[in-house]
């Protein structure tokens, strides 16, 4: 196994996106779309689990099939933070801290879409 630049963005990956699952457990309905939501956040988690795997073992992934997952990673990660936001920000809510829980995972899952595009950008590069 070598550390490299990638190895630190799949592990960032996947430590926001296990962020994401816990911000969503304790909020509740995070969105009025739970498909993409959840599916976003379940599915990429495994996803990046899986190749953060791959990469510890050396196991060989394709340059364009990795470079695709992480595009698709960037843009859904990105439309669920905004999906998220969009609900929340005008909502009163007497606990605070729900509301807050939920912009802080759509902020979460914003930042989580750059360093999944980080990715792409360092997988299409070598």
């Amino acid at each position: 196994m070598e550390f490299n630049n990638r190895l630190l963005l799949k592990i960032i990956e996947l430590g926001i996106a296990i962020a994401c699952v816990v911000l969503y457990e304790v909020v509740g309905d995070l969105s009025k779309r739970p498909l993409i939501v959840c599916g976003t956040i379940g599915g990429f988690t495994i996803i990046c689990a899986v190749l953060l795997i791959g990469h510890v073992i050396n196991s060989v992934v394709e340059k364009r099939l990795n470079a695709l997952i992480s595009l698709l990673g960037c843009i859904l990660f990105v439309a669920s933070g905004a999906l998220v936001i969009d609900e929340w920000h005008d909502i009163y809510d007497f606990l605070k801290d729900r509301k807050r829980n939920a912009i802080a995972a759509g902020s979460l899952m914003i930042i989580n879409g750059a360093v999944f595009l980080l990715d792409t950008l360092s997988i299409c590069r070598t």
